[in-house]
């Protein structure tokens, strides 16, 4: 452990959310401690992502290497040990297991990575090769973690939306996007993409714009009054 260590932030953006499950029904089971490790930390890694869908593979999870200073590795190596500790969640139904070509991916036994799962098996999942893992080393509050913080909760067609969003602004509009939101207490994901829809068609100068009541009044009652009334 890292002498370092300061003590717990009680601020809720410092919060990971763990399934009540698991402290009822696995952390009594689960007996060796790199196991139990690796699923806290998939765990984490999709809950950090806002998906529980996503995949997960030991080449994705070797790569973190912050991660894997604190398991025990044995004389063989990470690679061999990560393997194993994967099909043993798997034979435990805890992760769902689905071969591509040469390689295994694993999904989280959920109802949305079960989903994922057979999405992947008939070839028909999409994923961003582009997008970074969450990792260890780098710990901040994405645009999921954002969304549900300040405007409600993450359903899985609110996440796809948010994904597309993504792809198509910066972040930093979709933060104050979310931002603007929340001032004009308009907690609506379809308030929040019209405002980003309408940077993208008529500009956006965020080095001149000054956030300040009357811009809020003028975005709520003004261009996007119509969506704040639903």
């Amino acid at each position: 452990m890292k002498a370092n260590f300061s003590g717990f932030q009680e601020n809720k953006k410092h919060f990971t959310g763990i399934p009540a499950q698991f402290f009822g029904e696995l952390l009594p089971a689960i007996k060796d401690i790199n196991e139990l490790k690796l699923v806290f930390y998939i765990l984490w890694s999709a809950y950090t992502q806002g998906d529980y869908g996503v995949p997960f593979n030991v080449r994705d999870i070797i790569l973190d290497e912050n991660f894997l200073s604190g398991l025990e590795i044995p004389n063989e190596g990470a690679e061999p040990l990560l393997t194993r500790l994967l099909e043993k969640l798997a034979q435990d139904k805890i992760l769902v297991k689905v071969n591509e070509n040469y390689e295994s991916s694993y999904f989280i036994n959920s109802p949305r990575g079960r989903a994922a799962a057979e999405l992947a098996l008939s070839g028909s999942l999409f994923t961003n090769e582009n997008q970074p893992r969450a990792t260890l080393d780098i710990i901040k509050p994405n645009i999921f973690r954002l969304y549900e913080e300040n405007i409600g909760p993450l359903t899985p067609l609110i996440a796809d939306s948010l994904r597309d969003a993504e792809d198509t602004f910066p972040e930093e509009w979709i933060e104050e996007a979310i931002q603007i939101a929340v001032a004009n207490n308009v907690r609506r994901w379809n308030y929040i993409d019209r405002i980003l829809s309408r940077w993208q068609e008529e500009g956006r100068d965020g080095t001149n714009r000054q956030n300040t009541q009357e811009d809020y009044r003028r975005y709520l009652k003004g261009e996007y009054g119509e969506f704040g009334s639903h």
